[in-house]
């Protein structure tokens, strides 16, 4: 998936002879926390509201406040992971994108993107979850997913993250099914720590404490 794919068109870029109330009353507007800044045709960078509310005087132009905008942008032939990169990385809610010549073609929406990566990942479609914690060089894709789908599930997404702090990942992983019985105690033969399942049988398997309360809780 390319950025391309994701364009939007209806945020106007401001320029630096824009006011800094404009430029707010824009960001208030449209609910987003930056905007991309034009000088002419030229893209200057993203310029945040928190920086524009530090102004002493409103009147004043972007330019005359002083202001100089951050070059974040990302190409408009770049992929998507590129630019989920960039907008976790500097806490964006919105990105923009600039042309091959380098000129400012729309911008990404981290709301739009948050539901195409939910929509990627399965999110909309009824079926367990698991979330499993390991060391990064215990992680072997090919050994999970031959456990899971040995106990008939399907895999509809896997992903990873790592543990702050540590070298360890977690894999969360979205099934077909909310079945997870058989397949808990598959993984628990094999050594592997479940830290969350969201599965339909409760009775076989003991998870961490966390989850345990988590299930007292829901059944009160």
């Amino acid at each position: 998936m390319t950025v391309e794919q994701f364009l939007q068109h209806d945020v106007l870029p401001l320029q630096m002879d824009d006011r800094v109330q404009y430029a707010l009353g824009s960001m208030d507007e449209l609910k987003l926390h930056e905007l991309p800044v034009l000088d002419g045709d030229i893209f200057r960078g993203l310029v945040r509201e928190d920086r524009l509310e530090q102004v002493a005087d409103d009147q004043m132009s972007l330019a005359e406040a002083g202001i100089i905008p951050e070059t974040v942008f990302v190409a408009i032939g770049r992929s998507i992971h590129d630019a989920l990169r960039l907008m976790v990385a500097g806490r964006l809610s919105m990105l923009p994108v600039l042309d091959q010549v380098g000129l400012f073609a729309g911008y990404l929406s981290a709301q739009q993107l948050l539901m195409e990566v939910g929509h990627a990942l399965g999110a909309e479609v009824a079926g367990g979850v698991l979330v499993l914690e390991m060391a990064g060089q215990d992680y072997h894709l090919s050994e999970i997913a031959q456990i899971l789908e040995s106990n008939d599930l399907r895999v509809l997404s896997m992903m990873t993250r790592p543990v702050e702090m540590s070298t360890r990942l977690q894999v969360i992983i979205k099934t077909h099914s909310r079945d997870l019985g058989r397949a808990l105690q598959t993984l628990a033969r094999y050594e592997y720590t479940v830290i969350l399942a969201e599965f339909e049988d409760l009775h076989d398997i003991q998870l961490n404490d966390r989850y345990e309360l988590l299930m007292r809780y829901l059944n009160v």
